[in-house]
């Protein structure tokens, strides 16, 4: 009698612990969790102290059994939550053969937290391999050849990243056991994190971030159909996103068209409408003004289908990027002005950042293009109001570092090399402070060349580095040549690789017919396997854009015999497409 009043006070107490969590008093929730637990072990009640520990672990990490896909530690007791979840897997395999179905449901959530809280030890080492400078050594290692599991396997996180899998392995099998839904989605979705982060972020590899879809797929039999096509919009929709963010062209375009059209079929205006911008942006990106357009038309449509004012104003925005891009001063302005007016109105000083900021660089490229003294004047004071805004907001908005962008465009422009380079390597500052992943090609191109026109050596040496990286990387993530050769003859692609600077001949001269030497570094290519003048000159094509007709035209040479060349070409140095020959080009420089 005494231990069932004993079971019904515990009950009560994690009730209260697990309200206290509820309404967001965490340290209140551990403390009774901390209590019960502590009592359940005393009174040797197993199932009451693995309640006791899941509840526990739920606080200590902030986060719902499922609902966590990693997190800081600073933002939470990472190392306190491990050793609850760990003791709650302790409590539930002791009770061997007498386990329920509701003890394995326990053991499984908890298997899971355990995975998501040892990938958020592995996002903190990549994390400081971000701060230390670290992360261009892995970004070459896996540009160069290497594979990412290679890379991880050598790395001081590789016994973590084994234990993680093997975790989310268990907890998958234990949902599946149980018909978990919600437990195999959560688990499913986790493990894609994962298997494809945090490389994915040096990378860009269009084959990993397809993957993530593959791999999310296998939930298809677990859902309703109507659930399973709001899915595949979320992931389609979401690959579009990181496709603008990493720039991988191909995926841009095609992953944004079929957002658009999944978005039509569910009625789902928001995503319609963002997709539609995605692909006019994209199509700017490479300099197809009329199918920008297009798409933008389609956008429109959309908004008008269900209007709201921010959908308003980025319309006006894009309207604004595409007539300066077709080099109209005036709709460009009459657009970004509006876009600014409309920010200014909702009242809220980020919205008027941004808005600022697209136009302090809109105008300083058509500005410093068309030597207009008066678009440069409005790209100036439009900047310097958005860096002083940007500095009043929480957090690295980018915003600021647009408006540094937009002066370096300026005052170069001016002929002033001295304030533009401080500008440009300003606005990179801002970039890497903020520890911004994306490419932020719109600001690092303008800044870059403000650098390299006026910046001391070192800083113009760091600057090409990374130019160089970034558009080997871009070079490798793109699957499909044809749009790898509209991007790079786009104003964007064009751009980058005219600041990357021209591709050198590597030291050693030999031709391609030679036998590779297999005791080279696996992510260098061999001396043998380096380009002859020849073949150095067809590759030198391949990074401007140039299909085979125009290669064969430029080396006096039939398109037959530019396909036999770099089919033996690519054989020769081991790559499977143009693209990764490509990237091996951008490589011999950055080497």
């Amino acid at each position: 009698e005494a231990l069932g009043d004993s079971s019904l006070e515990l009950d009560v107490q994690l009730r209260r612990a697990a309200a206290l969590r509820f309404s967001q008093d965490e340290e209140g929730a551990a403390e009774l969790a901390r209590r019960a637990r502590a009592r359940a072990a005393e009174q040797g009640d197993t199932r009451t102290e693995l309640r006791a520990c899941l509840e526990l672990g739920q606080a200590l990490y902030r986060s719902a059994l499922g609902e966590s896909f990693g997190a800081s530690g600073k933002e939470v007791d990472l190392d306190g939550a491990e050793e609850a979840f760990r003791a709650a897997i302790a409590l539930a395999e002791r009770l061997g053969e007498n386990r329920t179905p509701d003890d394995d449901r326990s053991l499984a959530a908890a298997l899971r937290e355990v995975g998501t809280i040892l990938v958020s030890r592995v996002r903190a080492w990549f994390t400081g391999k971000v701060l230390s400078g670290e992360v261009a050594e892995l970004t070459q290692r896996v540009i160069g050849g290497e594979p990412v599991d290679e890379v991880l396997a050598t790395s001081p996180v590789a016994p973590l990243v084994l234990e993680l899998r093997q975790t989310f392995e268990r907890a998958l099998g234990l949902f599946e056991r149980l018909d978990d839904r919600s437990g195999v989605m959560s688990t499913v979705i986790a493990m894609a994190y994962i298997n494809y982060a945090p490389m994915i972020h040096i990378n860009a590899s269009a084959r990993h971030i397809e993957e993530i879809r593959r791999v999310t797929g296998r939930l298809t039999a677990l859902v309703t159909e109507s659930e399973r096509q709001q899915q595949e919009l979320q992931m389609v929709y979401g690959v579009h996103v990181y496709a603008r963010a990493k720039v991988v062209p191909d995926l841009m375009i095609s992953r944004g068209v079929e957002a658009h059209r999944l978005a039509r079929l569910l009625g789902d205006r928001s995503a319609e409408f963002l997709a539609a911008g995605g692909v006019a942006l994209a199509h700017l990106d490479m300099g197809e003004q009329e199918q920008a357009e297009e798409w933008l038309d389609r956008a429109a449509t959309a908004a008008a289908a269900s209007p709201t004012s921010l959908r308003a104003r980025q319309l006006e925005t894009w309207r604004g990027l595409v007539r300066a891009a077709a080099g109209d001063a005036t709709g460009m302005r009459e657009h970004l002005d509006r876009a600014v007016q409309m920010a200014t109105d909702s009242g809220r000083p980020a919205a008027r950042c941004e808005s600022l900021a697209e136009l302090s660089l809109a105008a300083g490229r058509l500005g410093a293009e068309t030597k207009d003294e008066e678009l440069l004047q409005l790209a100036e004071r439009s900047a310097t109001e958005a860096i002083r805004i940007c500095g009043t907001l929480p957090g690295h908005p980018p915003w600021g570092a647009k408006g540094d962008a937009a002066l370096a465009a300026v005052y170069a422009a001016r002929g002033d090399t001295e304030r533009a380079a401080a500008s440009g390597e300003a606005a990179i500052h801002a970039l890497q402070v903020a520890l911004h992943e994306d490419a932020n090609l719109d600001i690092l191109l303008p800044a870059a060349r403000a650098v390299l026109a006026g910046g001391p050596p070192e800083l113009q040496a760091m600057v090409r580095g990374f130019l160089q990286l970034t558009l080997s990387r871009i070079a490798q993530g793109v699957v499909d040549d044809d749009i790898r050769v509209r991007w790079l003859r786009g104003p964007v692609g064009r751009e980058l690789v005219e600041l990357a600077g021209p591709i050198e001949a590597p030291a050693t001269q030999t031709t391609t017919e030679s036998t590779p030497d297999r005791t080279a570094a696996p992510d260098q290519p061999s001396p043998a396997a380096q380009p002859s003048d020849a073949d150095h000159r067809l590759l030198e094509l391949l990074t401007h854009g140039s299909t085979n007709r125009e290669i064969a035209s430029e080396l006096h040479i039939d398109e037959a015999e530019v396909t036999r060349r770099l089919a033996r070409l690519l054989a020769a140095l081991g790559a499977s497409t143009r693209a990764e020959a490509t990237s091996l080009a951008f490589r011999s420089l950055a080497s």
